[in-house]
């Protein structure tokens, strides 16, 4: 179970609560934190949201696929490294308020995404001039 170290570093170094991933699984704090201890087994379902929200690759998630940098041979510390450090590259050059918008469509349902991004449309178009 490659993916328990990496959760709990990627999710650290996101400066992320073990509340803010569940809420974004739809899930208990609890229940999250067991996947990230590696009591409970996560079933496919939960890894590919948790690759999405993460920007990684399911199978970097699992420990089947090295990024180029490791194709070396280095050590699961040094994956480990490079996984959290493209994570947290991208995340970290968000703003504060970025982040939380983002943070915010990940944890949407489907039609509550639909809602936000309707609007962010509405708030960022020019006003259509009114005819009289």
């Amino acid at each position: 179970m490659h993916y328990v170290k990496l959760l709990k570093t990627l999710r650290k170094e996101n400066g992320l609560t073990q509340q803010q991933v569940a809420d974004y699984l739809h899930l208990d704090r609890s229940s999250y934190a067991y996947y990230e201890s590696g009591r409970t087994k996560i079933n496919i379902d939960i890894l590919m949201r948790l690759a999405q929200f993460f920007q990684i690759s399911l199978a970097m998630l699992v420990g089947e696929e090295l990024p180029a940098q490791l194709k070396d041979g280095s050590s699961e510390d040094s994956l480990e490294s490079v996984l959290v450090g493209e994570s947290v590259s991208r995340f970290s050059q968000l703003t504060r308020d970025e982040q939380y918008l983002v943070i915010l469509y990940r944890s949407g349902t489907p039609d509550q995404r639909l809602a936000l991004l309707e609007q962010a449309d509405e708030l960022t178009q020019p006003e259509k001039k009114k005819r009289p």
